[in-house]
């Protein structure tokens, strides 16, 4: 009873401290943009997730996921709805990417998984986000964000583009190779992270 008790100490403990060090991060602002799309961010702060889905379990990743996310709606230097809404959608698709593979019996955390991980992850990550982005740019609020996407394609990349399906279907493009690209720089770090703490927890 005691050992269970102690295990969900740890678990309440460690995933409050993910959390915070979460929020941390995207109040010192460590992200970078991604060159082709301006308006996106390769953000550090999807790592605690990653590291709690590895250290713990899905549950306390993905509750480090949705604290996260109800922080990005409080105002400067966050978003309100719709940019943390996006954020969550592709962490916890990401997230469940992971856990298909790390999820197995006596998973060992080598290099044959960590490439499994990040290709399970990127297939899920990047087929979800590709379909809400469409959807959000072309479907629900193509008047909102349509002009704006049309014209930092113009600005950023030289590209003039009239249709507005071709304006979505790049927009999706683009944003599918940066999903892409934020596998495995959120990855690979909570890896070497999660290494070194299991040699200390020894």
């Amino acid at each position: 009873m005691q050992t269970v008790q102690v295990r969900i100490s740890r678990w309440i403990a460690g995933t409050s401290l993910l959390a915070s060090t979460a929020i941390v991060i995207s109040l010192l602002r460590l992200r970078f943009p991604y060159p082709l799309l301006p308006f996106l961010s390769f953000d550090l702060a999807e790592i605690p997730a990653v590291l709690a889905l590895l250290v713990f379990d899905f549950k306390s990743a993905f509750t480090v996921a949705v604290i996260h996310w109800i922080t990005l709606n409080f105002g400067r230097p966050f978003h309100v709805l719709i940019g943390p809404l996006m954020k969550l959608i592709a962490v916890v698709s990401m997230l469940i990417g992971f856990w298909i593979i790390f999820n197995k019996p006596n998973v060992i955390l080598n290099r044959r998984n960590i490439i499994s991980m990040t290709i399970s992850g990127s297939l899920v990550r990047v087929g979800l986000m590709s379909l809400v982005t469409f959807l959000l740019y072309y479907v629900l609020f193509p008047e909102v964000y349509l002009p704006t996407s049309t014209q930092v394609l113009k600005n950023v990349l030289g590209l003039e583009l009239e249709s507005s399906f071709l304006v979505a279907l790049v927009i999706v493009i683009f944003t599918a190779f940066f999903n892409l690209l934020h596998v495995p720089l959120s990855l690979l770090p909570a890896t070497s992270i999660y290494a070194l703490y299991r040699k200390i927890v020894r």
